[in-house]
């Protein structure tokens, strides 16, 4: 186990994409914050910050005593992998809190690497029982997140096993997806490639559904979609996604043992972002003081955010 912080109360962890985000996740009450770094998040360039901006951040964090995450979910290849284990010593130095990764070969080799540093199995881990948990927690995980489809009675088992922190998705899209694996080919992408024994003109597939190539999806499911009857088109539309939020039941999730909850949405503005974040901040706040949670009307974010903005 390493120094990584525990919980003596639940933690807010909130997503930031950008400097606005990160100021507002911050002033509307996340205990901590993750953020994408260029070039070594799943998120792609939308959604991650470059270096500078995430110093700033860590001052700014650090000096509110909050804390800071870097999601390095892609999946490398092996001169990949090499370069993002030095890349974490580097952010070290800068004083990152820990690390998000969604591969169980980098995350058993960052722990040896890096026996202090916080280390988080991402919700793409896939973790689906509470052998699960103690497996990822064996290969040096501090924490597991689950999504927010897991109900409070599931996730007691999980909160039992020891030396591993529980985070839960409490707000997220489901979409076509399977705990954070996309069940489409987002991540396939297609490059013109010569090919000696075939003609010139032709594609090739590169990436894999879990990888992506450099780790960015490309995000098919938000592109019109035609459906056909027979021969007619009948109707274009976007594919059907919905926001799952546990805002209502929380406190059964806090009482099973809950230690992180987590939100969704490094790619959600600043003046989305915060009202989210107030609207957990009160419901924790009002667990932890013994009071009745607030009544809070779903979904909090427009329909918008559950395909183009998520």
């Amino acid at each position: 186990m390493s120094t990584a912080y525990r919980a003596t109360k639940p933690i807010l962890l909130a997503p930031a994409g950008s400097l606005t985000a990160a100021w507002a996740a911050l002033g509307a009450g996340a205990d901590a914050i993750y953020v994408g770094l260029e070039g070594f998040s799943r998120g792609g360039p939308r959604n991650e910050l470059a270096s500078q901006a995430l110093r700033d951040v860590l001052t700014a964090a650090h000096a509110q005593s909050r804390h800071v995450q870097v999601a390095l979910n892609t999946i490398p290849r092996q001169a990949e992998r090499r370069d993002l284990a030095e890349k974490v010593e580097e952010l070290l130095g800068w004083g990152i809190n820990g690390v998000i990764v969604n591969d169980a070969g980098l995350l058993a080799e960052l722990r040896s690497r890096y026996p202090r540093l916080g280390i988080t199995a991402s919700i793409g881990c896939a973790v689906m029982n509470e052998a699960d948990v103690a497996f990822y927690r064996d290969l040096g995980a501090d924490a597991v997140v689950l999504p927010g489809t897991l109900t409070p009675d599931e996730i007691v088992a999980f909160t039992q096993v020891p030396d591993v922190q529980i985070e839960v998705m409490v707000h997220m899209v489901q979409e076509f997806i399977l705990l954070g694996r996309c069940w489409m080919p987002s991540y396939y992408r297609l490059h013109s490639t010569p090919l000696a024994s075939q003609c010139e003109d032709v594609s090739r597939l590169i990436g894999s559904v879990k990888r992506g190539g450099a780790g960015i999806c490309f995000k098919l499911c938000e592109q019109p979609w035609e459906l056909y009857r027979s021969e007619r088109c009948v109707a274009t539309r976007l594919l059907p996604s919905r926001q799952i939020s546990a805002i209502n039941y929380l406190a059964d999730l806090l009482n099973a043992g809950v230690d992180v909850v987590k939100l969704q949405g490094r790619g959600l503005a600043a003046d989305l972002l915060a009202p989210l974040v107030q609207r957990y901040r009160l419901a924790i706040d009002a667990w932890m003081a013994g009071e009745p949670l607030p009544a809070f009307a779903e979904p909090c974010l427009e329909p918008s955010w559950t395909v183009m903005r998520r």
